[in-house]
C-alpha cells in the first residue's frame, strides 16, 4: 500500500484567525506591561560626540523614575546608562529633572533641583 503525503503550506489561511489573535494578545500584554513614559529631554554635547536621553517612567503613584540612555555617532540605537527607580528624595511635583554636559563633553551630570545627584565620565 503506497502512502501519497499532501505538502502543507508555510502559511495556512484557515489559521489566520489564531495567528491574528495571538498577535492581539502580545499586543495587549506589551501594553500592560510598559509603564507610561515620556521623554523629559533629549541633549548633544558641546562637541557634538554623544548625544543624551532622559526619559520619565510612572509606576506606582505617580512617583517618576529615570532612565539616561546615551547615543555614539553612527549608532542607531540608545544604550541604557543609568536607572534611578522611584526618586523619593524630593516631592513629585517639585522634580524638575535635567542632564547637562560638561564644557569639555566629558562628563555627564543627571540634576533633580539644582543639585547633582549622577554623574557619567567619558573617556576620549
Amino acid at each position: 500500500m503506497k502512502r501519497t503525503y499532501k505538502r502543507r503550506p508555510f502559511f495556512d489561511p484557515r489559521n489566520l484567525g489564531k495567528v491574528v489573535f495571538s498577535l492581539f494578545i502580545v499586543f495587549i500584554a506589551y501594553k500592560i506591561l510598559t509603564p507610561p513614559s515620556e521623554d523629559t529631554l533629549i541633549v548633544t554635547s558641546p562637541n557634538g560626540s554623544r548625544t543624551a536621553r532622559l526619559k520619565t517612567e510612572f509606576y506606582f503613584d505617580h512617583q517618576p523614575s529615570y532612565k539616561i540612555y546615551i547615543r555614539e555617532p553612527g549608532q542607531k540605537h540608545w544604550d541604557t546608562l543609568h536607572y534611578i527607580p522611584a526618586y523619593t528624595n524630593v516631592p513629585a511635583d517639585a522634580h524638575h529633572p535635567v542632564i547637562q554636559w560638561s564644557e569639555n563633553s566629558a562628563r555627564l551630570n543627571f540634576v533633580i533641583g539644582g543639585s547633582s545627584i549622577w554623574h557619567q565620565t567619558f573617556s576620549e
